[in-house]
């Protein structure tokens, strides 16, 4: 039997977190709940109060990852929380590497939307854009989809062609900054493109992409990156205002 997707109320403040691997032993995120539970503390402790639980969505690589799934797995995670006594308020979702066969297999097995909006978290990494990008994206675009974009400023295809990233932003698709590269920690060309999408308001929003507990520190000096550099009400733009419209006003 399929759990029912159940989007519970969105909290009335703090920040959420519309990108992270938190769900336990279904990709290359927490390996255990106690490390979920790790993750979460820390995410309390800097104003968040919400995220969008978002697996990998590679078939050949995670072939059980399927939004049936996903919605079963939060469910579980949430009620551990109860049981611990944690509020926190967790949603489905899913961050799809975008292949060209991918509109089949999300036919058959169904589209991991983000809190059961019409937005669409996805990424992909080859080097260069494939020629069958922008039809993919306009399938999402077709069925009533919102894309998003993961970090484009870690993909190396948006380093040596921005021209293909300028046509998606004009076919409507959303970019989605991580908080880690602005650090430096990813090398030079995520550093000074992560300031440049800031800078000429290219981000829809900013995520945390947690992976484990040990991957959180860092991601909040980035945040206080974003803070120091370009204020107090951006950052709560991307993280607290951003998030919270996805979540209100793109219902399906």
């Amino acid at each position: 039997m399929s759990t029912p997707l159940y989007l519970p109320p969105v909290p009335q403040l703090g920040r959420i977190d519309i990108h992270s691997h938190l769900l336990p032993r279904i990709d290359d995120g927490c390996e255990d709940v106690n490390q979920c539970i790790d993750c979460i503390r820390q995410l309390k402790e800097a104003g968040y109060t919400g995220s969008i639980c978002t697996p990998h969505i590679i078939p050949n690589m995670f072939p059980d990852n399927t939004r049936e799934n996903i919605i079963r797995w939060v469910e579980n995670l949430r009620i551990e929380l109860v049981n611990r006594n944690i509020e926190y308020t967790l949603w489905p979702g899913g961050e799809i590497n975008l292949q060209e066969n991918m509109p089949d297999w999300l036919t058959e097995h169904g589209v991991p939307t983000l809190a059961g909006s019409n937005c669409v978290l996805m990424d992909h990494w080859a080097d260069i854009w494939p020629d069958w990008f922008p039809t993919v994206i306009q399938w999402f675009l077709d069925q009533g989809y919102q894309p998003i974009l993961a970090h484009p400023e870690r993909m190396r295809c948006c380093w040596d062609q921005p021209d293909g990233l300028d046509q998606l932003l004009d076919m409507g698709v959303w970019l989605q900054g991580n908080f880690l590269p602005i650090t430096g920690e990813e090398g030079y060309e995520p550093d000074q493109l992560s300031r440049r999408y800031i800078e000429n308001q290219k981000y829809k929003l900013m995520a945390m992409d947690m992976h484990k507990p040990q991957s959180i520190p860092s991601r909040f000096d980035g945040m206080k990156i974003v803070l120091t550099e370009y204020g107090n009400q951006l950052l709560d733009h991307f993280t607290v205002d951003a998030p919270r419209q996805l979540i209100l006003s793109h219902l399906l």
